[in-house]
């Protein structure tokens, strides 16, 4: 499940702890009673227990995009679809030698997507004087946003070189002019001789983020930027160099391939490293407890008479592929150009450097056992035994077409279904409903969540006799905001859909969200329920509109009662131009005149003419309301009475 939407606090505290008890308990007052639970087969259990243990193993890297572990869980995923004979979704499209396009269909089981760009480095050399050359990821590091090039030259320490701060600090004067030379600057922000900043008692604030300080450098002509972690600070990542992948935490979204490119190259240094280039033999925390106390009070440049230093930075950028894995089984008759889809996300946010909730874990490997290993096993679960059910079915019976989907990058904001519902197999209007599982996999006697049954209006009526069946108890509504997993792409184009939850947990989005803790036969029930009201869903003879279709469709068909009384057009300014005003009429009456720009009704903005029709359905005659008009520059509200059409 993405952490995007709604931030989830990085750690769990007693308060917090019993706040999500207490939420579990409030869903459990709204949970329907549990009837008695059918059984379950044992080999169901044991193959989605296996598929969990699996898909949150070590060699699958926390299935971030653009890792071998998330391609090794898609192969994994497609292999399934291929023993159940289910077809690729997705179709490849070629150029013949005439330039025409020949598209073939159902030709793959992954759609292809990019998720940004992966920055890896070519060379890495950094030198001092004639010393031997320093080690790369041992003495120094390249950071995530230096820019690629080679510089030699003098040294000049620049304290934190953060523009401004809190209290009026400055970290330059005016004319600081850094040419030709490479800057040395500490990490983080003023603290105090506990290391604990000056800022912000929580921690330290966007000020300490390094890209600002590398771009505060370079702007002043610094040819290249050195950045040290003063080694008393009191964070976890003191002693750590940065790796390419966690310095992008640095940038503003700390998302993979994300991370602004500076024009000279960026590197960290280790506090011993940094101690040989200022020419001082000293203790290292001794040298930068100093440092440290004379940048607290502002700007700083002091120029470093010790000998010349050498960076030389290559690197390239790659699109980080990300694949979402599908497969169909086709449908019969009159229904058969419609889809049902059953879907999760098989990826998760690797070694933590997004996402992690655990800041001091962040490298470990996040195996995502529950989030979402438990849902991409049930996708494969619901696969495996609608297909069986398929195959009893009389041949000529009308059912939909099932598309069963793995998507990808969700942890970065949905973007595997967004890709989809763009791209989508069939229109979007031909996707009957969506059945989302994503952390299904804690359920241990607790509610089952449903979220979006208000998605359809008729989602009740078809869903609740299969929730009685499944003797689960049903909160009707998820604990987490409805904008969090994949069912909300669908939503967002209209089309009707379930959201399966178990629950957020202390082990979310941590390296503890391991296969031990899922609950395997609870993960099967819910995969066999959300089976049930797909293979229903496939078979529904009446439509299951969207609620907001439906909204549409009731606004379209009602007839206004009233009238204003001018003959309006669109404003190129937005708002609605009075062409004319008709006699005895409401307009006239209230004194609008010709040329009026009319921008809202009752407070409420008209971008054209297009919003005027829905205020006008919903009145009666008699009623009174507010023109806001700009007349000749002038805004006037001007009550008018609505009279009926005659």
């Amino acid at each position: 499940m993405t952490d995007s939407k709604s931030r989830f606090p990085q750690m769990l505290t007693p308060a917090l702890a019993a706040w999500l008890f207490a939420t579990g308990a409030a869903l459990a007052t709204l949970a329907e009673p549990a009837s008695e639970r059918p059984p379950v087969d044992p080999a169901l259990v044991e193959f989605y227990q296996a598929t969990v243990v699996e898909l949150s193993h070590p060699s699958y890297e926390g299935r971030v995009p653009g890792s071998v572990g998330i391609d090794k869980a898609a192969t994994l995923i497609e292999q399934h679809f291929r023993d159940l004979g289910l077809k690729p979704a997705f179709p490849v499209t070629e150029t013949a030698r005439d330039g025409t396009e020949v598209i073939t269909r159902n030709a793959r089981y992954r759609q292809h997507f990019e998720v940004g760009q992966q920055t890896r480095w070519t060379r890495t050399d950094m030198t001092l004087a004639d010393a031997p050359p320093l080690r790369h990821g041992h003495d120094f590091t390249a950071l995530a946003h230096t820019g690629d090039g080679t510089v030699t030259g003098p040294v000049v320490f620049t304290g934190y070189a953060i523009v401004s701060g809190p209290g009026g600090f400055r970290g330059f004067e005016d004319d600081a002019d850094f040419e030709g030379q490479i800057a040395l600057c500490l990490a983080y922000e003023p603290m105090d001789e506990q290391g604990n900043s000056l800022w912000d008692e929580s921690g330290f604030s966007h000020h300490a983020a390094l890209t600002q300080k590398a771009s505060a450098l370079i702007r002043r002509g610094a040819a290249g930027v050195i950045i040290v972690a003063p080694p008393h600070a009191n964070d976890e990542r003191v002693g750590m160099l940065e790796t390419i992948d966690s310095s992008r935490m640095a940038t503003p979204g700390g998302m993979p391939g994300r991370a602004r490119r500076h024009d000279a190259p960026v590197v960290q240094v280790t506090p011993e490293t940094a101690a040989r280039i200022l020419g001082d033999d000293r203790d290292p925390e001794v040298i930068f407890r100093e440092l440290a106390a004379r940048s607290n009070d502002g700007p700083v440049a002091e120029p470093i008479s010790g000998p010349p230093v050498t960076i030389d930075i290559r690197t390239e950028n790659r699109p980080i592929d990300a694949f979402n894995v599908g497969a169909i089984l086709p449908g019969v008759g009159d229904l058969a150009d419609e889809y049902v889809v059953i879907g999760g996300h098989y990826d998760h946010v690797g070694y933590g450097y997004f996402g992690s909730r655990a800041r001091s874990r962040r490298g470990e490997i996040h195996p995502g056992a529950d989030d979402n290993a438990s849902g991409t096993a049930g996708v494969m679960v619901a696969a495996q035994t609608i297909t069986e059910r398929v195959r009893t079915m009389p041949p000529d019976q009308p059912r939909r077409t099932f598309l069963f989907m793995l998507f990808s990058a969700e942890e970065m904001g949905l973007l595997g279904s967004r890709h989809y519902v763009r791209e989508p197999i069939a229109p979007v209007e031909q996707h009957f409903i969506m059945l989302n599982l994503d952390m299904i996999g804690r359920l241990e006697g607790k509610p089952l969540e449903i979220g979006s049954l208000n998605s359809a209006p008729a989602m009740p009526a078809l869903a609740d006799p299969h929730f009685e069946a499944s003797g689960l108890p049903i909160a009707r509504e998820a604990s987490v905001s409805s904008g969090r997993s994949d069912h909300a792409s669908f939503d967002a184009v209209g089309i009707p859909n379930l959201f399966f939850f178990t629950g957020l947990h202390p082990q979310y989005h941590t390296p503890d969200d391991t296969a031990d803790l899922i609950d395997n036969e609870g993960g099967v029930r819910i995969a066999l329920l959300a089976a049930d009201i797909a293979m229903a869903a496939a078979t529904k003879a009446t439509p299951l509109p969207h609620r907001r279709t439906l909204a549409r469709t009731a606004q379209q068909d009602a007839q206004p009662r009233v009238r204003v009384g001018v003959m309006p057009s669109n404003a190129t300014r937005g708002g609605i131009i009075v062409e004319r005003v008709f006699d005895d009429t409401s307009a006239s009456e209230a004194g609008v005149r010709p040329n009026d720009r009319i921008t809202a009704w009752n407070g409420q903005e008209l971008r054209g003419m297009n919003d005027l029709r829905p205020h006008l359905v919903r009145h009666e005659p008699g009623d009174v309301i507010t023109l806001t008009v700009d007349r000749d520059g002038e805004t006037l509200e001007i009550p008018l009475t609505l009279r009926g059409i005659e």
